[in-house]
């Protein structure tokens, strides 16, 4: 894997299979990262993003998830989440925002 971009507390790689492969906290510190990971994505298609490793995650990494989803209904695309744990599935239910995104699997 290619590393993107890292903080202390977050790693950001190019997954195997093209997806976003995030290792971490997504907070204030991390989010950027997240960010900038996902903008330098979106023109190779869709995006695809990998929560297995993540078990916290706040409001500014709820905005660079949200972000994504936004610019990708602009180009006719959805993100996907991948592994999603239940910390992220929590904050996506509890802010009302699960459907801004395909979510393809949970984390085991």
């Amino acid at each position: 894997m290619t590393e993107l971009g890292n903080h202390d507390s977050l790693t950001v790689e190019n997954g195997p299979e093209g997806a976003i492969v995030v290792h971490g906290d997504i907070d204030v510190a991390g989010g950027p990262i997240l960010e900038a990971a996902i903008l330098d994505r979106e023109s190779a298609g869709p995006i695809m993003i990998d929560l297995a490793d993540v078990v916290f995650i706040d409001s500014s990494g709820l905005r660079s998830l949200l972000g994504a989803s936004r610019r990708a209904r602009d180009r006719g695309e959805q993100v996907t989440l991948q592994r999603v744990g239940p910390e992220v599935r929590r904050l996506l239910e509890i802010t009302g925002t699960t459907e801004h995104f395909t979510i393809e699997s949970s984390r085991a």
